[in-house]
């Protein structure tokens, strides 16, 4: 399999700190809530694990097969509330796993690999009966399939969302995605950069998305995206693969991501593009996520 490359995407996230440090000051009114700060709660018992340096934190809600689910680059696990609820109504188990720096989340290795957060996360797997499905969001997207390459007994299926493709974001939606963390915009330059990065045009931005933007977890699983070459997890050891992508998404349009997972890997994957849902897809279109999700669960082999 040819060397994958990273996208910008990450490299965004890395040099963020210094793209801040760049972005002039303003003189408008201090926003009513910075980026970084936390966005909500999320939904589910909490599971936590501490052990040493470790310290590890999931939300559980439901009964039934479960789905074990990665947020996005410097996102919280808050993000899968509203997909979290519609699952479990359909008689599924959701976990919502927090990303290191979020909710006092800490990750075992001081400066983890994708695959030292992919066995943090299997250390949660492994207080479960049967093997789950991962699905990962952006970002995790990649974490999901280090899990299941990781720890291929644990994992019966993968979804992707958002997922990234092989080729650099484009100039305008690299810049969206990194200025999506910066605190020194004005709130509406703020939710402008948020909407292009993350939305189809017309669809509304959550005051949620607004907040949650953590940078030094982005940064952590830019580098741990970075240390491992992506050939090593970008099969996701054979699993099943659901893979769904907004038509309009900015930062992985469609021929860049999903076309050509689909081309790749073949029958391992089922592809489901959504109209009117760009790079956000879980604020944005719930119920035809939902909807693809079940179809697909319905018929993944126990």
């Amino acid at each position: 399999m040819l060397k994958r490359h990273l996208t910008v995407f990450c490299l965004a996230l890395i040099s963020l700190g210094s793209a801040c440090m760049t972005t002039p000051a303003t003189t408008s009114s201090t926003p009513p809530s910075a980026p970084g700060d936390t966005a909500r709660a999320p939904v589910g018992d909490v599971w936590t694990y501490e052990d040493g340096r470790t310290r590890l934190k999931a939300y559980r809600s439901g009964e039934g097969p479960e789905i074990v689910m990665f947020a996005s680059a410097g996102r919280e696990a808050s993000d899968f509330n509203e997909l979290a609820g519609r699952l479990t109504a359909a008689g599924y188990s959701v976990t919502l796993f927090e990303a290191p720096f979020i909710n006092g989340v800490q990750a075992t290795a001081e400066t983890p690999t994708l695959f030292d957060l992919a066995d943090d996360a299997a250390i949660y797997l492994e207080t479960r009966d049967a093997p789950v499905v991962v699905l990962g969001h952006a970002f995790g997207n990649r974490l999901a399939r280090a899990v299941a390459t990781r720890h291929p007994d644990k994992v019966r299926g993968v979804i992707l969302l958002a997922a990234g493709g092989l080729k650099p974001i484009a100039e305008k939606a690299s810049k969206a995605l990194q200025q999506s963390f910066d605190p020194r915009l004005t709130p509406d330059e703020h939710r402008e950069a948020v909407r292009y990065g993350f939305f189809a045009e017309g669809n509304p931005v959550p005051d949620y998305w607004l907040r949650g933007w953590h940078l030094e977890t982005g940064r952590l699983q830019g580098a741990a995206t970075r240390s491992v070459d992506s050939s090593l997890w970008w099969t996701a050891y054979g699993k099943p693969m659901l893979v769904m992508t907004g038509l309009q998404d900015t930062i992985a349009p469609p021929a860049d991501t999903i076309d050509l997972l689909e081309a790749e890997l073949g029958d391992q994957v089922t592809a489901v593009r959504i109209d009117g849902a760009g790079h956000a897809l879980l604020p944005e279109v719930p119920d035809a996520l939902a909807g693809a999700i079940t179809d697909w669960l319905a018929n993944l082999p126990e």
